[in-house]
């Protein structure tokens, strides 16, 4: 869905005339789109180093729990640590969805909200705007 996305923006740039305004929108969509997916990604490893150092960091984030066994035992504590990351970073939207193991696993470990609320703080100094903002487009979960 994301790759058709893309799709339809390049089409569209490719196919406006140069400096028309639907060019520079696409131009616009294309590269807010992609600063969101570069911000929630270095936002969930810094907060995944800052949690468990950097050594560590990967390993803790990207573990797939053996097959069998729930993600979480309390959903809505993880929908919690979600919102209290979206409250700090924006929201996490369609694309940062693969980040949910991520935080299933920051979770498991034992990590409580009030420790990503402050990780997270400390990550996002500031809320981004535009489309991806949690203020305008609400919260993912």
């Amino acid at each position: 869905m994301l790759k058709l996305f893309f799709q339809k923006i390049f089409i569209q740039y490719e196919k406006a005339p140069k400096g028309s305004p639907r060019r520079v929108e696409a131009r616009k969509q294309f590269v807010e789109a992609m600063s969101h997916r570069m911000h929630v990604d270095s936002s969930v490893k810094l907060i995944g180093e800052l949690l468990f150092g950097i050594v560590k960091s990967d390993e803790m984030l990207y573990t797939v729990p053996p097959t069998g066994q729930p993600l979480v035992e309390d959903w809505d504590c993880l929908k919690a640590m979600v919102r209290t990351f979206e409250t700090h970073c924006g929201s996490l939207s369609q694309y940062g969805m693969k980040h949910m193991r991520s935080f299933a696993n920051i979770y498991n470990a034992g990590i409580k909200r009030d420790q990503i609320d402050a990780a997270s703080s400390q990550i996002c100094v500031s809320i981004p705007f535009g489309h991806y903002s949690s203020l305008e487009k609400g919260f993912s979960t």
